[in-house]
C-alpha cells in the first residue's frame, strides 16, 4: 500500500471520529432548560387597530411550546370579549385546535415540548373571527378588548445526582467519594415552575434502646420551588374548567403534586392531601414560592461508605396566562 493511500486513509478515520463526537455531542446536550412553558401573541393586524360596527374581523393567536414537556389535547385557548360591543367570538375549522362543546370561544389543543432531537418545541396558529355589534348611538367610536388565556397542564422533572454522605462528622480515615454541598439550579427545567435549590441534610435516627447509639441516619432534603413564569399556578385537573367556565375557587390556585425518589425508593415528604383522594400530595406556594422537605424514611447505615444516588423530582401542576389586544371601533357612517 502506497503512502499516499495510507494518508488517505488517515484523514478519513480522523474526519469520522470527529463526526461520531459531533453527533454524541448533539445528542447529550440538556434540553430541560429555561423557564418557559407555553406562550401566545396576537399575529399582526389582528385583530386591526380600526374596525367598523357590524364588521366581521379576523383574530390569530400563535402558541408555542417552549418548555420541556408536551401536552397531549389538554391545552385550551379561551377568547374573552367585550359582549355590549362585540356580539361574539368563533373559533375556525382548520389545524389541530378543535372546538370545545357549547363553547364557540373556545379551542383545546395539543403540543410537543422540547426534546433531545427536536431543540424546539411545538406551535400552532389558532384562527378565530369577531362579530362586531353597535356602538352607543351618542358615540362616534368605542375603544374595545379582547383578552386571550391560555390554561393547560404541566410538569417539570430534575432529575440529579445526590451525595449520601455517612459520614458527616469526617470520623474516618481515607478521602470520601462526596460530602454535602447546596446543589443550586439556576437555569431551570424547561418548564415555568422551577427547582431553584435543593439542600441535602443527613439527620441521625434515634439512638437505640440497647447502647444508645445512632446506627442509622435519614437522608433528607430541603426543595426550592418557585413559579418563574408569567402566569398563575393552578390545579392541574382544574385547567379545562378555568378556560371554559367563567368561576375559579380560591383552593384550586398555586396548587403544586410532587413525586420523589432516591434510587429505587420513594421519598416520603410532608404535603398536603386532601382525605380519601388517590393524588400525590401537593404544596400551595405562597407568593410564588416555598420548600418542600422530603426524606428517606428507613434511613440508611451510617457504617456504610459515603455514595451518589440519582435523585429524581417530577412537580406537576396546572398553568394559566392571558394577554389582550385593543380595537377602535368606529359608527358606521348612514
Amino acid at each position: 500500500m502506497s503512502k499516499k493511500i495510507i494518508f488517505i486513509a488517515a484523514v478519513l478515520a480522523i474526519l469520522s471520529l470527529g463526526c461520531s463526537f459531533e453527533f454524541q455531542k448533539k445528542e447529550t446536550k440538556d434540553f430541560r432548560t429555561g423557564f418557559n412553558g407555553l406562550s401566545m401573541a396576537f399575529l399582526k393586524n389582528t385583530p386591526p387597530s380600526k374596525v367598523f360596527e357590524f364588521d366581521t374581523i379576523p383574530v390569530l393567536v400563535r402558541v408555542a411550546n417552549g418548555g420541556a414537556y408536551s401536552i397531549q389535547n389538554e391545552a385550551y385557548l379561551s377568547l374573552g370579549i367585550e359582549k355590549d360591543y362585540t356580539k361574539k367570538a368563533t373559533l375556525l375549522a382548520g389545524g389541530r385546535a378543535s372546538p370545545v362543546e357549547g363553547v364557540s370561544s373556545n379551542a383545546n389543543f395539543g403540543l410537543d415540548g422540547k426534546s433531545a432531537i427536536r431543540p424546539s418545541g411545538d406551535e400552532e396558529v389558532i384562527s378565530y373571527t369577531l362579530d362586531i355589534g353597535k356602538i352607543d348611538p351618542q358615540s362616534e367610536q368605542h375603544t374595545s378588548t379582547v383578552i386571550a388565556t391560555l390554561c393547560y397542564p404541566y410538569e417539570t422533572v430534575l432529575s440529579a445526582t445526590a451525595c449520601i454522605d455517612t459520614d458527616v462528622n469526617n470520623l474516618r480515615y481515607g478521602e470520601k467519594i462526596c460530602s454535602l454541598s447546596n446543589m443550586i439550579f439556576s437555569g431551570g427545567q424547561g418548564a415555568p415552575v422551577a427547582i431553584t435549590m435543593i439542600e441535602p441534610q443527613m439527620v441521625p435516627l434515634q439512638p437505640t434502646a440497647k447502647d444508645g447509639v445512632t446506627d442509622m441516619v435519614k437522608p433528607q432534603f430541603l426543595i426550592y420551588v418557585e413559579n418563574k413564569g408569567s402566569g398563575i399556578v393552578i390545579d392541574r385537573g382544574k385547567a379545562k374548567e378555568f378556560c371554559t367556565k367563567s368561576e375559579a375557587w380560591h383552593e384550586d390556585f398555586n396548587i403544586i403534586y410532587i413525586d420523589t425518589s432516591l434510587g429505587n425508593s420513594k421519598l416520603k415528604c410532608d404535603l398536603e392531601k386532601k382525605i380519601g383522594s388517590p393524588d400525590l400530595g401537593h404544596i400551595k406556594l405562597k407568593d410564588n414560592k416555598d420548600i418542600i422537605r422530603c426524606f428517606l424514611e428507613e434511613g440508611v447505615s451510617r457504617n456504610s461508605d459515603p455514595y451518589l444516588s440519582p435523585l429524581k423530582i417530577t412537580l406537576t401542576y396546572g398553568y394559566t396566562q392571558s394577554i389582550s389586544a385593543s380595537y377602535l371601533i368606529e359608527k358606521r357612517a348612514s
